[in-house]
């Protein structure tokens, strides 16, 4: 195992912050659940222009659930479709943290009825995932389907700033966001680093911006980065050992970039 890649005064953050979609799973939700209904291009379609800036997300929100109009068990197969798609070591990533101590949150634009089942999957408890709620209306045949989303900040272009902002509000120390798209940019200016996650989707606004990148398909390389020395060092007389070992290895094949300062 190396650490020489990652100068000691950049290494350890106390809360660590994930968005969801094409980051710890390899889909986007909505347009999995655009796949199940049938409507999966012209979704699709306004869900990349979103993520990548050349849309507002606050136009194509609600438009792409209308279009959609999805029912409570289409929205809950979701979660399965999370799973079934998750980044491999996402699981054992976000257990390390947590066991080092850290805070881990997700921050989603996801919908809640499937993120958060598929965040207590990973482990991040109930109070600690952010997404947004659906209200639901019966239809002629009584079953329960889309009729609009709760006020949340998260269906807007800034939202995630927001969210962001407020849970770290009172938390002491330093906070890192990992995740892929144009929300997760905006957001990075309320943390002290911002990893854009390309494992997934390579985006040119993420890439051009992020403080880090993580550029292979895991997400082993962000516990080099997230954890001090000496918390690594606890944890490798455990069975994360490997876990953190396939991290430095992928560190010192490139797939973690540091493009300016972290931490202060």
């Amino acid at each position: 195992m190396a650490t020489a890649a990652i100068p000691s005064e950049r290494r350890g953050y106390d809360t660590v912050i994930f968005d969801c979609d094409s980051t710890l799973t390899a889909i986007e939700g909505i347009d999995e659940l655009a796949r199940l209904l049938g409507r999966y291009n012209e979704v699709a379609l306004l869900t990349d222009a979103a993520m990548n800036g050349n849309l507002p997300l606050d136009d194509v929100y609600g438009r792409r659930l209308e279009m959609l109009t999805p029912s409570r068990s289409d929205v809950a197969a979701i979660a399965d479709r999370y799973r079934h798609h998750v980044v491999p070591d996402a699981p054992a990533v976000i257990e390390a943290l947590r066991t080092a101590g850290k805070d881990v949150f997700i921050v989603s634009g996801g919908l809640l009825d499937a993120v958060g089942p598929f965040g207590a999957w990973l482990g991040v408890p109930g109070d600690h995932i952010r997404a947004v709620g659906i209200r639901y209306m019966p239809d002629s045949a009584g079953i329960d389907r889309y009729g609009d989303t709760e006020p949340n900040p998260l269906t807007t272009a800034g939202g995630k700033s927001v969210v962001v902002r407020e849970l770290l509000r009172g938390r002491p120390g330093q906070s890192l966001l990992v995740g892929d798209g144009a929300s997760d940019l905006v957001a990075a200016e309320s943390v002290t680093c911002f990893v854009g996650f390309t494992g997934v989707v390579e985006r040119p606004a993420v890439v051009a911006a992020a403080d880090v990148l993580i550029t292979g398909p895991a997400l082993s390389p962000l516990l080099g980065l997230a954890l001090t020395a000496s918390e690594e060092e606890v944890l490798v007389g455990t069975s994360y050992r490997s876990l953190i070992d396939d991290g430095w290895t992928r560190i010192d094949g490139g797939e973690l970039i540091i493009r300016r300062g972290t931490t202060s």
